[in-house]
């Protein structure tokens, strides 16, 4: 990282004087050889994180081949002059690198503190500091306080202090007076700022518009959003969902945060050229506009894996954020070992995010081919796991091959680091629409959330379990939550809609779905919901002319079956019907369609054709079988024993 170097840093009883390009003990000097002070210095600018034996050689032998053997013995050197011994201050880390674990500050320790204290008998001046306190001299003084003051000038300094004491005691009190009002106003000023709890990554500009850079641009502010959602200093880090909508266009910070209601906002820019990556960054407190940090980082496009590390450090160093021991070592920890599996692993983000039908199915192939590079890779299962979630949702492969697949993937992910949230989000999804596990899904969706809070779909799925369990006031809550987190989603407001109807709170859905298209007019779930509530309110003119406004739109085969739905319900049969007929047809192209059927065909009022489709529906665990017990679609056909009978087999009797 290129950056301008502190004059000085401190650790323990160490100085590391750059200036003067020496190692000081206290007051005394340490001999290193100036290749071992290189190493350190390169260690201590980057205490913290994990450093390979290649990064330090790069930095402290420029354009010279040197072996490990020239690095190992800079080391002990090092350990040495530290009485690292232990190596509690140098860590190795057996294949990996080192570490520089000690805290490391670029600001002066704190001075000691010398105060005036009055006593019946006088008064005594009193240095403080560290493990020190002196009484330094007791003299009669009638009418001063108690006085605290920074004593810079300690040793030969105070000595001249306490002698002008001596010779001129009113003076000098009144001296110190001076002297405690202007160190109390260079501490009050001086201070540290406010810790920064909210934030947005933007998506990284890819400055040459070069295609085949596209996945690392995106992929690396994905990453360090994903590195910033663990931690849980921060109250709020916008998903990379909601940003992505920034994507090519000209920002404002000041006008992201307000509109995201986030404190900064961090931008960057990415060049590739070959295999050397150039990045720069710059984070904003979007409350003055105030810039907090630039960063410049030149890399080998293998080592992104670290970079996105450093830079996630960075962050949250210049947040202000006091990290727990162990939330310093997750940001060091790097995913994977493999450089060509984590560029692997971002190809499958950057095809998961375009939520395409083609996207989805490179996504998963990605998500794969990183698995064969690094078998260990546990992000990668995850991503995996949720690509086959997705296949099965969206009629990719037969619903119970892709969620068997999708299990298999979360369970080895979780294998690997049973702290990864995506991979209990994964495995909740599986247990919630697969194995219709409702305990089973809640408790992993709980820990997902508790793992990574910031990750609205977490919040939005769970509000489905609970939706489909008739516990709609949880539901709700849950649903909004996914709002809170994620703000311009319209997806997560017509969810709540959704809800509310299967609630049989129609007149508050109808609010709901009306708000989604004021902020999205060509909402196809907003005009298909409130079609819905229009005709279970018998407003079946209002219902067909949403159908007619959004008919247009419609051109996949789940939303044609809704349309359908409300056709029959209003009347229309005829044109019900027919899309019906179409609907069938496309059975084999896509799965996941016996539930959508089934509705139509309970509106038409064709039960043994609607319970045939749900049996095949119940056969296919296809997905959207979990909404059967409160769908007010389904209600004609409550009253038939074949209805409990399936809700018994799906656990949802109670």
């Amino acid at each position: 990282m290129e950056k301008l170097s502190h004059q000085q840093y401190f650790f323990g009883e160490f100085t590391l004087n750059l200036t003067r390009g020496c190692l000081l003990h206290g007051d005394e000097e340490v001999k290193l050889r100036p290749k071992s002070f290189a190493v350190l210095k390169y260690l201590v600018e980057n205490n913290g994180r994990l450093i390979s034996k290649d990064q330090i050689i790069r930095a402290a032998w420029v354009d010279t081949a040197v072996t490990d053997d020239s690095l190992v013995k800079c080391l002990k050197d090092i350990r040495q002059a530290l009485h690292d011994d232990a190596q509690q201050i140098i860590k190795t880390v057996p294949r990996r690198g080192y570490i520089f674990a000690a805290d490391v500050s670029d600001n002066l320790p704190i001075a000691p503190v010398t105060s005036v204290k009055e006593e019946s008998s006088g008064f005594e001046v009193i240095e403080e500091g560290g493990n020190r306190h002196r009484r330094i001299e007791t003299q009669a003084l009638a009418t001063t306080n108690s006085i605290a003051l920074p004593a810079d000038a300690k040793d030969k300094g105070f000595a001249r202090l306490t002698s002008a004491i001596k010779r001129h005691t009113w003076f000098a009190a009144g001296s110190l007076i001076t002297l405690a009002i202007v160190a109390t106003a260079i501490v009050y000023f001086a201070r540290p700022g406010d810790t920064i709890d909210s934030i947005a990554v933007m998506p990284f500009v890819n400055v040459n518009n070069d295609p085949n850079a596209e996945y690392l641009s995106d992929g690396v502010s994905d990453s360090l959003i994903n590195d910033l959602s663990q931690l849980s200093n921060l109250k709020k880090v916008v998903p990379f969902s909601s940003v992505l909508r920034y994507k090519g266009k000209q920002i404002d910070p000041q006008s992201v945060g307000r509109e995201l209601n986030v404190r900064a906002v961090l931008t960057g820019r990415l060049t590739q050229r070959g295999d050397d990556l150039l990045i720069s960054t710059e984070l904003i407190d979007v409350r003055d506009n105030k810039r907090l940090w630039g960063g410049q980082y030149n890399r080998k496009l293998a080592d992104v894996v670290n970079l996105q590390s450093e830079i996630s450090r960075e962050i949250s160093e210049r947040l202000r954020l006091k990290l727990t021991g162990g939330q310093k070592q997750q940001l060091t920890k790097a995913p994977t070992e493999s450089a060509e599996a984590y560029q692997l692993y971002l190809q499958g983000r950057y095809y998961w995010h375009k939520f395409t039908d083609e996207g989805l199915v490179k996504s998963g192939e990605y998500f794969q081919r990183a698995i064969e590079k690094d078998q260990n890779y546990g992000l990668a299962y995850a991503g995996l796991a949720d690509s086959y979630a997705a296949m099965a949702f969206f009629g990719h492969l037969p619903p119970k091959e892709a969620w068997q697949k999708s299990e298999e993937a979360a369970v080895k992910a979780l294998a690997i680091d049973d702290a990864l949230g995506e991979a209990h989000f994964a495995l909740a999804v599986v247990k919630t629409w697969y194995d219709w596990d409702w305990s089973g899904g809640e408790r992993e969706f709980k820990r997902a959330i508790e793992l990574n809070p910031e990750f609205a779909e977490s919040h939005a799925l769970y509000a489905s379990l609970l939706d489909a369990k008739g516990r709609f006031d949880e539901a709700v809550a849950e649903a909004k939550q996914s709002q809170e987190v994620d703000p311009l989603s319209t997806h997560y407001r017509a969810d709540v809609a959704h809800i509310l109807y299967h609630a049989r709170r129609y007149d508050e859905a109808v609010q709901e779905y009306r708000r989604t298209l004021q902020k999205n007019p060509d909402s196809i779930e907003a005009h298909l919901g409130l079609g819905e509530v229009y005709v279970k309110q018998g407003r079946y003119e209002e219902a067909l002319a949403e159908m007619l406004k959004m008919r247009p739109l419609v051109n996949r085969p789940r939303p044609l079956a809704r349309l359908g739905a409300v056709y029959a319900a209003a009347g229309k049969r005829e044109e019900a019907i027919k899309i019906l007929e179409e609907v069938k047809g496309l059975t084999n192209e896509r799965y996941d369609l016996g539930a959508h059927i089934a509705a139509i065909c309970a509106a038409l009022g064709n039960k043994d054709q609607a319970f045939a489709w749900l049996d095949n529906a119940y056969e296919a665990h296809a997905f959207v079988l979990i909404e059967l017990k409160v769908d007010p679609k389904f209600d004609t056909l409550h009253s038939d024993p074949r209805f409990a009978d399936l809700l018994g087999r799906m656990r949802l009797s109670s």
